[in-house]
Parts: C-alpha cells; sequence; structure tokens
C-alpha cells in the first residue's frame, strides 16, 4: 500500500510538472506568435514609411525649382532634386569655359511636368519649367480687363497688385542681383486653358502676351 502510494504521489507530481512544461511551451509559442505577427505587421508600414520618405527627398517639385539658384554646379542640383538629370543637349568641348550642357529632370508627381536646366562650365546659366506649379488650378486667375490694364515697364509687384498674386514662375535666367536677370512669369486664366505669358528684365516688364482670355 505504501508503495502505491509513493507511486501515485511520484505520479501526481509528475503529471504536474509536465503540465508546467507543456504550459511554459505554449506560452512562449504564443509570445514567438506574436511577436512574428507584429513584424509582419510592420513590414508593411516600415515600407511605406521608407517610401515616404524617399518622395519628400527625391523628386522634382516647384518648391525645389524656386531653390535652385544660378551658379549651382549640376551635382548640387541633382543632390537637391534627388537623383540624375538626363542629358539633352552638349556645346563646346568639357573641361573649357564654352562647354554646355542642358539637363532634364520630369517631376514625379506628373508625367506632362518637367524641367530644363543649362549648365556652362558646369554653372548654372538657366532654367525653364512647364507643369510643376498649380497651373490653371491657381486661385490666383487673371482676366482680359487686368491683361490689357498691365503696361510695358511695370515691376513684377506693380503686376501682382493689379492681379492679385504672384504668377508661376516658368523660367529664370541670372541672379537676383544681376541687372539682366531675366525671368518668365505666367498667370492663368478663364476659360480653361487660357494663359498670359510675362518676360521681365531687371523687374521691368518687357514683353505680355495672352491666348485664350474672354
Amino acid at each position: 500500500m505504501g508503495k502505491i502510494f509513493k507511486f501515485g504521489c511520484l505520479g501526481i507530481i509528475g503529471i504536474i510538472i509536465l503540465l508546467i512544461i507543456l504550459a511554459v511551451i505554449g506560452y512562449n509559442g504564443m509570445n514567438n506568435t506574436e511577436e512574428t505577427t507584429i513584424k509582419e505587421d510592420a513590414g508593411p508600414a516600415s515600407t511605406e514609411e521608407t517610401s515616404k520618405a524617399t518622395d519628400e527627398t527625391e523628386g522634382l517639385t516647384q518648391e525645389k525649382f524656386d531653390q535652385i539658384k544660378e551658379g549651382m554646379s549640376y551635382e548640387e542640383v541633382a543632390d537637391l532634386i534627388g537623383h540624375e538629370g538626363t542629358l539633352i543637349s552638349e556645346t563646346g568641348e568639357k573641361g573649357t569655359d564654352l562647354h554646355t550642357v542642358m539637363y532634364e529632370w520630369e517631376s514625379t508627381d506628373s508625367a506632362l511636368a518637367n524641367a530644363n536646366f543649362m549648365f556652362q562650365d558646369n554653372k548654372l546659366m538657366s532654367k525653364a519649367q512647364a507643369g510643376l506649379g498649380e497651373g490653371p488650378n491657381s486661385d490666383v486667375k487673371i482676366t482680359l480687363e487686368e491683361f490689357t490694364e498691365i503696361t510695358n515697364g511695370m515691376s513684377y509687384s506693380e503686376v501682382q497688385a493689379i492681379v492679385g498674386g504672384e504668377g508661376e514662375l516658368t523660367s529664370e535666367t541670372g541672379a537676383s542681383d544681376d541687372p539682366l536677370r531675366t525671368i518668365t512669369v505666367t498667370y492663368y486664366g478663364e476659360p480653361l486653358g487660357s494663359n498670359v505669358i510675362l518676360v521681365f528684365m531687371a523687374d521691368r516688364l518687357e514683353s505680355k502676351s495672352q491666348f485664350g482670355l474672354e
């Protein structure tokens, strides 16, 4: 009887130990499953965050176009935009003062938007863009009456006072302190597709043209 009792006690203890082991294994298994699930759930989020960070640092935008100034090197422009441009023209021998190249960058937001940058002796001389700004969606609209009121010789600020705000900078040659600095500004109007192109030299309106204003 004592032996049976002793064996029974040992058996119960063994079962308890076995249950504890199974419980520990089950607990660890649940933890591992939860960690794996968390990692799997975090995977797409991490990819999305990485993609978002890439979008914020790479690609041509109107903001970056405005930050690019005369005198910058090709390397500085490429670094600001976030990737290399496409060579579309080249004149003169490389390494000489007359070596002139033009590169194009396309916008990551629109297949129709792009910008061209001309470098001479690896210094930015001029830039031009199409489609980077708000375009026809801009809140600032120009009318035929305002276009008629604008006259050659006016400053850009005087034009802004008539129209009610800034237009879209579409091209620029020369630094801000260059007496021959030339910029092209585009305003959009009604109906859809109508626009006004203004060319300023040394902050004086040199020419104006309009298309489709009514």
